[in-house]
């Protein structure tokens, strides 16, 4: 009697030591998915606050921007001066529209694991509208490849130049603050999941 007590107790130790073996190697995988998102959550934010200081390196003086503020304030003159350049132009959709696309395929691959996890699905809800923000602004400063110089030969030979309509700058004001508003909280999120 006493060795089948024994025994029971043995073995609900040892099932304790693998199911916190498996829980740690579970909160293993979701760090990893969650640093993997993070990356790739942060890319478009980046391209935004690069074009920005672009922007701003005339005369802004140094020191911590608020670029969800400078992006309110200064959208219009930054298309305007995105679609200045072709070349400028083309390189900031093209840049947006691959961190768009690296940060979805990150969403099928990792979207899977980390809905198990109600942080990490929280997390994750912020995603698609980086993702649908940062396609929508590249479209609004270079709508296809190759767009802009067709439409440029074209509006040169009748004299006229095409630019953005209010609705469209409407647009690309609100993806860039979009973009920013969710890169932020989801990295303040992580942050703050690291933390505790």
């Amino acid at each position: 009697m006493t060795e089948a007590i024994l025994l029971v107790g043995v073995y609900l130790v040892i099932d304790e030591i693998i199911e916190r073996r498996d829980a740690r190697r579970w909160r293993d995988v979701m760090s990893l998915g969650v640093r993997a998102m993070s990356t790739r959550a942060e890319a478009p934010a980046v391209i935004v606050r690069r074009a920005v200081d672009e922007l701003s390196a005339d005369g802004s003086p140094a020191g911590a921007v608020d670029y969800q503020e400078a992006v309110a304030q200064r959208a219009d003159e930054l298309a305007d001066w995105l679609r200045a350049d072709d070349s400028r132009a083309r390189s900031f959709a093209q840049e947006t529209r691959r961190s768009a696309a690296r940060l979805e395929e990150a969403i099928i691959q990792w979207g899977p694991t980390l809905i198990e996890d109600p942080e990490s699905a929280e997390l994750l809800n912020l995603l698609p509208d980086i993702v649908e923000s940062a396609r929508s602004a590249a479209d609004t400063i270079a709508p296809a490849a190759g767009w802009l110089d067709r439409a440029r030969r074209t509006h040169e030979v009748d004299g006229t130049t095409s630019g953005l309509t209010d609705g469209d700058r409407q647009v690309f004001k609100n993806s860039l603050i979009d973009i920013l508003r969710n890169a932020d909280e989801f990295q303040r999120r992580v942050s703050a999941r690291a933390a505790s």
